[in-house]
C-alpha cells in the first residue's frame, strides 16, 4: 500500500528564475483528478458509437488547514486575499511519487510531473479553518524525475524533464 506521504506536491512560491518550492503540508487531502476527455464515433463498421480517449486535464482540489506562520498557508492566503487572476494566479507545481524509484544508492531519483498551474480558489471556511482551492495543471504536465534532499516532510527537490520510464 502507498502512503500518502510519499506523493510530495510543490507549488513554486518564489519570484525568480529558480523555483523555490514549498511543499503543501497542512492539506487533508491530495486527489489528483485526471478529468478524461472523451470524444464519440460512430463508425460506419461498427453497429454502436466508439467512445474514444483523446487527452487528459488533470486537477487538484485542496482543502488548506489555515495555520498562521506555515509556508503554504501565507502563499494561498496572500492569494486569496488578494483575488489574484490572470497570470497573477498562476504558479509552477511540482508532484514528486515517492514510491516511484529509480536508480539505487546515492543516484536515486522518483517519478515525477511539473509543470505551470492555475489557482482558482474555491472558498474559505472559517468553522472548519480551511482555505479550499483548485490547481488546474497546465496545458504540458512534464514528466520526468526528481530528486529530494533534506528530511521529511520538509524535502527540497531538484526536477529532471525526461528521464522518467
Amino acid at each position: 500500500m502507498i502512503k500518502k506521504h510519499l506523493i510530495a506536491l510543490f507549488i513554486d512560491t518564489g519570484t525568480g528564475e529558480t523555483p523555490t518550492w514549498t511543499r503543501i503540508k497542512k492539506s487533508t487531502e491530495l486527489t489528483i483528478s485526471m478529468d478524461a476527455q472523451t470524444e464519440d464515433y460512430d463508425y460506419i463498421a461498427d453497429e454502436n458509437p466508439t467512445t474514444e480517449l483523446t487527452q487528459y486535464k488533470p486537477s487538484i482540489d485542496q482543502p488548506l488547514k489555515m495555520i498562521k506562520g506555515e509556508p503554504d498557508f501565507e502563499y494561498f492566503w496572500n492569494m486569496f486575499f488578494n483575488m489574484k487572476v490572470g497570470e497573477e494566479a498562476k504558479t509552477n507545481y511540482l508532484i514528486v511519487f515517492m514510491f516511484d524509484k529509480k536508480g539505487a544508492d546515492k543516484a536515486i531519483t522518483y517519478g515525477a510531473w511539473s509543470g505551470e498551474c492555475t489557482i482558482a480558489f474555491d472558498e474559505l471556511n472559517a468553522n472548519d479553518s480551511e482555505l479550499s482551492f483548485n490547481l488546474a495543471l497546465g496545458a504540458t504536465v512534464k514528466k520526468g524525475t526528481a530528486t529530494v534532499t533534506g528530511t521529511a516532510p520538509d524535502y527540497t527537490p531538484v526536477f529532471t524533464e525526461g528521464s522518467a520510464s
